[in-house]
């Protein structure tokens, strides 16, 4: 587990892991978290388990779609399904945390 979550600049709630997002490899951003992220695609620094690695960033352009992470298929599979994720921004890394407990 990383750090607790008043460590980070931001905090935000990814959409609920679903099997699309799994197949696709992406974890899906809402439109409410999208200004904690950078406003045009590019590469990103993702913490996960302490791990820094370059993913692939797509806001999207459409407003009503949810941005994108491509954080890859070993971090999505190890993600439970129809839980969202927690991400700390610190600096210009994106660190994912512990699952959200569904509400």
């Amino acid at each position: 587990m990383q750090g607790t979550e008043h460590e980070y600049e931001h905090v935000v709630t990814s959409q609920p892991v679903n099997e699309s997002d799994r197949g696709s490899e992406v974890l899906r951003i809402p439109t409410s978290a999208l200004p904690a992220f950078p406003v045009g695609p590019g590469v990103v620094k993702v913490s996960v388990d302490g791990a820094v690695r370059s993913v692939l960033w797509s806001p999207r352009s459409n407003e009503r779609r949810s941005g994108t992470l491509a954080v890859g298929n070993d971090v999505m599979s190890s993600l439970p399904a129809s839980e969202p994720v927690k991400i700390g921004v610190k600096g210009d890394v994106f660190h994912l945390l512990v699952p959200c407990p569904t509400a």
